[in-house]
């Protein structure tokens, strides 16, 4: 997969959430009726991750570059109570499978899961236009594949010995904190005299995993994994239904 440009992304988010602050600058408070509409929405887009940390432990042991961006899937949902909107947003993000012709292969995958707090700086019939601040957990895995089928048979093994002798295949878990930081735009399309309609909507921002993962493979403790998360920038696109 290629490369993408972080700094659009991040860039992105910044301009949604500038454009709603200067509106609502304006009247003080924010602009527009400031009844916003709850929704509940299906999510799909893509997001990158640092995955440089990953990468100089797995290529030393023969396999693969991961690749560093991916399509992300998944749902999410907030409820207005005046401004603020209170919500929850779950994805999944998947990079893709790589491999040598010396019969190793490796993919990555993560998964993020939040509680979210937005407030609609602008907030008309159709239209909100929101910064959102998120806090919840990430999730990464790692999956080695080796043909040859030699493992490590280590109790507590480190994550290079896991990467060296995979076995078959392995798949180690690394569980950490995340925040995140973005902006968003949701249009209420509804039928005339109805309150309820479909909701069609844009985020885009930056997620954060500050502290180091813990990891896993299969429930057994793996030693000195590497310093990585799910974090990174994202931009997303979902429909869903809302209403007041």
């Amino acid at each position: 997969m290629h490369r993408i440009h972080r700094t659009a992304w991040a860039g992105l988010a910044i301009a949604l959430t500038l454009a709603g602050t200067n509106a609502a600058s304006a009247q003080n408070v924010g602009a527009g009726a400031g009844h916003p509409f709850h929704a509940i929405l299906l999510t799909t887009g893509m997001t990158t991750m640092s995955v440089d940390p990953l990468n100089a432990r797995i290529t030393s042991s023969q396999f693969a570059s991961l690749s560093n961006d991916a399509v992300s899937y998944g749902g999410s949902g907030y409820v207005a109570v005046g401004r603020a909107l209170l919500g929850a947003q779950a994805h999944r993000s998947t990079f893709g499978e790589e491999g040598l012709n010396n019969g190793r292969t490796d993919d990555l995958s993560s998964a993020q899961a939040a509680i979210t707090v937005g407030y609609a700086i602008i907030s008309t019939e159709h239209v909100s236009l929101f910064p959102e601040l998120g806090v919840g957990l990430g999730r990464i895995e790692v999956t080695l594949r080796d043909r040859s089928g030699a493992g490590t048979a280590s109790a507590q093994p480190t994550f290079d010995e896991i990467a060296q002798a995979p076995g078959a295949e392995s798949t180690m878990t690394g569980r950490h904190l995340l925040y995140s930081f973005g902006g968003g735009a949701d249009y209420l399309v509804t039928r005339r005299g109805s309150s309820v309609g479909v909701v069609m909507g844009v985020r885009a921002g930056l997620a954060a995993s500050p502290n180091r993962a813990t990891w896993t493979r299969n429930g057994q403790a793996v030693v000195a994994g590497p310093d990585a998360g799910a974090g990174g920038p994202y931009l997303r696109v979902m429909v869903g239904l809302g209403g007041r």
